[in-house]
């Protein structure tokens, strides 16, 4: 078994963290903080020592410091506050003499912990919308509950509990330097000369102190360790045992036997599920692509604080709103302006080209191409079986048939759009492994069994579509191959990255060998916040040297969290979402500097999806939030890439099971009923933009076309790491921008000169009264199921407010505006002109400007 020390980072100056959690298995620990750990749903088995304990919801233990505990569950939720005794020794006697009994296992007497459990509810009522004050709340509740503990729990310490703080010491450093080396070939004599100790000395010591040997710990962590890593398919199981520590795969599978009862190839396949749908990161971590929301304790927060205070939840005090004064920003319009491309509407995303045929998607489609105009449009499923592609006669001879994807490529060029032709995924009759499907429609990923029918598959629909639409035409489209080939064999990618390397280089070939001129790209490589591209660059390596490198490149970004927390109650299927505001700037820098490493920066970098999460059921998507997170990512990072394909155009797709709440926190610019969510007016404010650069900061984004100005505010907020880290404590389909610390008002006076003359000044204005849906849908007092009236009603009232005024100036023009959190705002400046004089000699001066 496992049997760690654990360092708790506690918030600065404050004695006590506390955090919210659905357990699993936490390995044997120990730490010199008490913990405090309450049950409110399930239960909980503990053991402390060679105690076992079972908690059920309303239950509660007492971790005193320096004892060795684990946890068990099948699913319970629980809370857990931590408090560092070391702050407190100015009012405590002797800490280091401080022991509590206080286990509700251990009585029947129910009232005695009535106080204890009425400091937890107040301590999870102050922090669920938490005010800027509430760390000298937390501060005073933690001084209670120590005297509360003093004053009735405590204890002797019993003899055996007992570990001198030296013996501490010296046991940490060794399971320090054991839990780092133990991927090496270490001994009990390596780790005896490291403390200058005996060797029969310190095994008899670690004996006593784990009631294990030093070879049985050192054993048991590299199997924890190699468990992990068999649910990565890309690595052998002699590079688990080589990478963990063990001499060979023989003694590797003979312990793995002993623990575990059967092979660790077994136990792979058995386990496999575990990370169904998941993707990994370069082969190595994984995320959740399944993951609902993230874990709302909402409800039992709720029925803990009610019981426990004996009134209903009143959460925190009346949130404030504090205005935050900015500098007065100066926008010199005489100096040199930057032409922008406006990238950003050069691709938008439908989940499947089934979709396409839909008629509210089309709806969707007409409305968005009316009101913002994009160029390509990415979809999945080109020869997914429900488009009735593929089929093979009674001897194996191909079956074909492209009427469905004419009606959908008809479609979408009626429209204005133009298809990244993207021969996914796998008709049933080529497949090679029939199990391989995802998601809610069974989409199968898996290689073709006849790479030769492949590859006349795609000959006869590439010739189709430039018989059908002309060579022109398609030369104007974008192709590719497959999905997110970097991700788990579980999910698109394929057992050995050679599989999908062969499937690329034969399909590159036989689109080229028809037309070189047509563009063909690759992969859609997936990427995520402090996640290395290293997939992605050894496919172009692949490509350079066998002669099909792309002509473009396609990636994917969401802005979640693949890398480890230091918590010891996290979840390894928890979806984490990027904990900093700048993480999509700081994929594109590392992206563009290894092309540029590698001499591939002139390649185009078509980015086809992107979100700030893989969640279709993430609540905050509906929310202001996200048109402030569009907004601000690409205000910040204005063309950098070819393309920045929001993912997605509509909550209408099937991946998941479509649910019945309108406000679900899909992915999609557009409920499933086409109501326009926030984001969609994002879109829509970027697309009024000029095409010259004059001014850009933090919160601002200043254009010109002519003599006309406009001026896209934000006052972007990043949710805490609480929400960051999967965990939600207050959010509800009711109240959804609770996880945002310290919101402001934010002021901006944009002082624009030379600037002369009479002006009209237009204010777009969406914020939560004004644009966001579903804060309209709570105003109705719903937002699960709507009536066709309240749908109808929503979309007309769902749109940004407009407010104009006029403006004389002699020198200069100043703007003023103050945005409420999550607001954006779109400021357009047009020069009001004399009657009978010449507009087109007004504008001259702009115009010779933009010329040159």
């Amino acid at each position: 078994m496992e049997f760690r020390h654990e360092i708790i980072n506690f918030p600065k100056k404050l004695p006590i963290k506390f955090f919210l959690h659905r357990i699993g298995n936490v390995s044997r620990h120990w730490h010199q903080s008490l913990e405090l750990i309450v049950a409110m749903k399930g239960q909980v088995d503990i053991n402390v020592g060679n105690a076992a304990y079972r908690l059920g919801a309303g239950d509660l233990i007492l971790i005193n410091s320096n004892e060795v505990h684990e946890l068990h569950s099948e699913d319970a939720t629980m809370v857990a506050l931590q408090i560092k005794l070391e702050l407190l020794k100015e009012v405590v006697v002797d800490i280091k003499k401080m022991y509590f009994d206080c286990n509700t296992a251990n009585t029947n007497d129910p009232e005695a912990f009535k106080n204890i459990k009425r400091i937890v509810a107040q301590i999870l009522q102050h922090n669920i919308n938490a005010s800027e004050f509430v760390d000298l709340k937390n501060a005073s509740l933690v001084y209670e509950l120590i005297y509360e503990l003093c004053a009735h729990f405590s204890s002797d310490e019993p003899e055996a509990a007992l570990q001198p703080k030296e013996g501490l010491d010296r046991l940490r450093r060794i399971l320090d330097y054991v839990n780092s080396h133990y991927g090496e070939p270490i001994s009990l004599q390596e780790v005896a000369k490291q403390e200058f100790l005996s060797v029969p000395y310190l095994s008899k010591y670690f004996k006593k102190k784990l009631g294990l040997s030093f070879s049985e710990y050192l054993k048991d962590l590299r199997l924890h360790y190699a468990v992990n890593d068999l649910l990565n398919e890309s690595l052998t199981i002699d590079k688990i045992a080589a990478k963990n520590g063990f001499p060979n795969v023989r003694s590797f599978v003979t312990a793995f036997s002993e623990k575990y009862g059967e092979l660790p190839s077994v136990w792979r396949k058995k386990h496999a599920e575990e990370v169904s749908g998941s993707i990994e990161a370069t082969k190595e971590k994984s995320v959740n692509y399944y993951q609902d929301e993230p874990h709302s304790y909402h409800e039992e927060i709720s029925r803990f604080i009610e019981s426990n205070l004996g009134e209903p939840s009143v959460y925190a005090p009346r949130e404030r709103i504090l205005r935050s004064l900015t500098s007065t920003i100066q926008i010199d319009l005489s100096g040199p302006a930057d032409r922008l491309n406006h990238h950003f509407k050069n691709f938008i995303g439908v989940s499947r080209v089934k979709e396409v045929l839909y008629a509210d998607v089309q709806e969707a489609l007409r409305t968005a191409q009316r009101e913002i105009g994009f160029k390509y449009i990415k979809m999945h499923g080109l020869l997914d079986d429900d488009l009735m592609v593929y089929d093979e006669d009674a001897e194996g001879k191909p079956l074909l048939n492209f009427r469905l994807i004419d009606k959908a490529f008809d479609f979408l060029l009626s429209v204005g759009l133009k298809p990244l032709v993207q021969f996914s995924f796998m008709p049933a009759k080529l497949a090679s492994d029939l199990s391989k499907t995802v998601f809610y429609a069974n989409m199968n990923t898996s290689p073709p069994k006849d790479m030769e029918k492949w590859n006349r598959l795609v000959e006869a629909l590439t010739l189709h579509l430039i018989g059908r639409y002309g060579t022109e035409e398609v030369r104007s489209w974008l192709f590719c191959v497959w999905n997110e080939p970097s991700s788990s064999n579980l999910l698109f990618g394929f057992k050995q990255d050679e599989t999908f390397f062969s499937l690329y280089q034969n399909t590159y070939e036989t689109v080229k060998n028809i037309d070189p001129a047509l563009p063909f790209g690759g992969p859609a490589a997936f990427s995520t916040y402090n996640k290395s591209e290293d997939w992605l660059f050894s496919f172009l390596a692949f490509s350079q040297s066998s002669g099909c490198l792309p002509d473009f490149i396609t990636v994917h970004y969401y802005d979640i969290d693949l890398i480890s927390h230091d918590n010891h109650l996290s979840m390894d299927k928890q979806l984490n979402l990027s904990p900093v505001t700048d993480s999509f700037k700081q994929f594109i820098d590392r992206l563009q500097d290894r092309l540029r490493e590698v001499k591939l920066a002139d390649l185009p970098v078509y980015m086809t999806e992107w979100n700030s999460t893989v969640s279709h059921k993430d609540l905050m998507s509906d929310t202001c939030f996200k048109s402030s997170y569009v907004i601000k990512n690409i205000a910040e990072n204005y063309d950098r890439l070819d393309s920045f394909g929001y993912w997605l155009l509509t909550d209408l797709h099937e991946e998941n099971r479509l649910p019945r709440q309108v406000f679900h926190g899909g992915l999609g610019l557009f409920t499933f009923n086409n109501i326009k969510k926030p984001a969609y007016h994002a879109f829509c404010f970027l697309n009024k933009l000029g095409d010259f650069l004059v001014g850009r900061g933090d919160g601002y984004f200043v254009t010109k076309q002519a003599d006309r100005y406009q001026i896209l505010l934000y006052n972007y907020h990043h949710y805490d790491d609480i929400y960051a880290n999967g965990i939600s404590i207050s959010i509800s389909h009711k109240e959804r921008y609770a996880h945002f610390p310290n919101k402001t008002n934010r002021e901006f006076r944009l002082e624009l000169s030379p600037l002369a003359g009479d002006f009209e000044i237009k204010h777009s204005v969406v914020n939560r009264t004004y644009g966001s849906a579903y804060d309209n849908a709570l105003n109705l007092g719903q937002t699960e199921e709507l009536s066709r009236d309240d749908i109808e009603y929503l979309r007309r009232i769902s749109i940004p407010k407009i407010e104009k005024e006029r403006i004389s100036c002699s020198e200069g023009l100043t703007i003023h505006a103050v945005l409420e959190p999550f607001e954006i705002r779109l400021i357009e400046v047009s020069k009001i002109y004399e009657p009978g004089r010449s507009r087109s000699l007004q504008q001259a001066n702009s115009n010779v400007e933009e010329i040159k």
